[in-house]
């Protein structure tokens, strides 16, 4: 039988536990395209409208990446970069543009450059990019705990068990 979640839950489950189970399986890259998606919802938790909303998706990545995740992302997302060449490209085609360079901690080359520029594409290592997509869920949470942040109905039930 399915359990209802909530906002806060549905968070917890899906996006910082399963994400988690990815990132330690070695699913770097499918890692990626979840934590691109899931930033666009949690910034939909930062607007009034309902969490479908249509015509929302850069708008909702931006605020996620501007007022979540930490201060160094929103340079990065100047004119909606991050949205264009990260969040779109993979969401669209499963790549990044030619100017990302999605890799891990273990390629020895470039695993420890998370957000640096190398021949003019930003690397991002996805065991990095994934504790900071966790602290913006939790900046989030804790929004809610305050009541500064409203949660939203994610309308999806789920197999877990409590």
């Amino acid at each position: 039988m399915s359990n209802k979640l909530s906002s806060k839950e549905f968070i917890q489950k899906v996006f910082i536990e399963e994400i988690s189970k990815m990132i330690d399986n070695g699913s770097y890259h499918f890692a990626f395209v979840i934590m691109v998606q899931a930033l666009e919802t949690l910034g939909s938790f930062l607007d009034t409208k309902p969490l479908k909303a249509r015509d929302q998706s850069k708008l909702r990545f931006s605020h996620a990446i501007n007022r979540l995740m930490p201060f160094k992302y929103a340079k990065l997302n100047d004119n909606h970069l991050l949205y264009d060449q990260l969040r779109a490209s993979l969401a669209h085609t499963f790549t990044s543009s030619r100017h990302i360079f999605l890799t891990s901690r273990s390629n020895e080359k470039i695993g420890n450059k998370h957000l640096e520029k190398i021949n003019d594409r930003l690397v991002l290592v996805a065991e990095d990019f994934y504790d900071d997509f966790k602290k913006a869920c939790n900046r989030l949470m804790d929004g809610m705990e305050k009541g500064i942040i409203s949660e939203k109905n994610v309308n999806s039930e789920f197999y877990y068990t409590f």
